[in-house]
């Protein structure tokens, strides 16, 4: 990637997580890069490509690959996940220059801006969803079939738990600017709920 155009995507892309897109002008964002106009409307005719370009940068790289994880048990599984995870969003930090995290980036406006902007976002946030929970509930299924795991309740409704308490979790200590928290919580109470599963 050209180096000016990757400096105006960093900087723009944390003006829009500490913002959101309709408080984030053109101007903050020529002041943020240093550039001149000329040279940034070189790179991105408009606010709106840019974001869009953004949007498809920032989903690239936390973009998860489920089949890379263990299937030999859904306890390698969600630890594979949750490693991988972490691993990602710090990528994505370091990648915007983002040391602190007692800061006030959210890491939700961009998903949440995307979909309010461009038609057909919705519907490919809704499909990685699916794909989520397809992808747990499938080990969850291999789990409960070998024996390593017992409940009544079904494959699905476990992947449900174990995915909702990551969104919740995650939601919370990035707002509360306790991002390097996550992964130990998570992983504490996913440990416990694997405990009460396990068979």
């Amino acid at each position: 990637m050209n180096e000016a155009r990757e400096h105006i995507l960093k900087k723009a892309t944390v003006l829009f997580l500490q913002k959101n897109f309709k408080a984030v002008t053109m101007k903050d964002i020529v002041d943020a890069t240093g550039l001149s106009k000329g040279a940034f409307y070189h790179y991105f005719p408009s606010k709106e490509k840019l974001f869009l370009e953004i949007v498809e940068t920032y989903t690239k790289m936390l973009s998860i690959d489920f089949e890379s994880f263990s299937k030999n048990s859904f306890y390698e599984f969600y630890h594979d996940y949750i490693v991988s995870s972490f691993k990602k969003f710090m990528k994505l930090k370091e990648f915007l220059g983002d040391t602190n995290d007692e800061d006030d980036i959210t890491y939700f406006t961009l998903t949440y801006d995307a979909m309010n902007l461009f038609p057909g976002f919705s519907e490919r946030v809704k499909k990685l969803h699916v794909e989520e929970l397809s992808a747990w509930e499938k080990v969850l299924q291999l789990a409960i079939k070998r024996g390593e795991i017992k409940s009544s309740m079904t494959a699905m409704q476990i992947a449900q738990i174990f995915v909702y308490i990551s969104d919740g979790i995650g939601q919370r200590l990035i707002m509360e600017g306790q991002i390097r928290g996550i992964q130990d919580q998570l992983l504490a109470l996913w440990d416990s709920l694997y405990a009460d599963l396990k068979a």
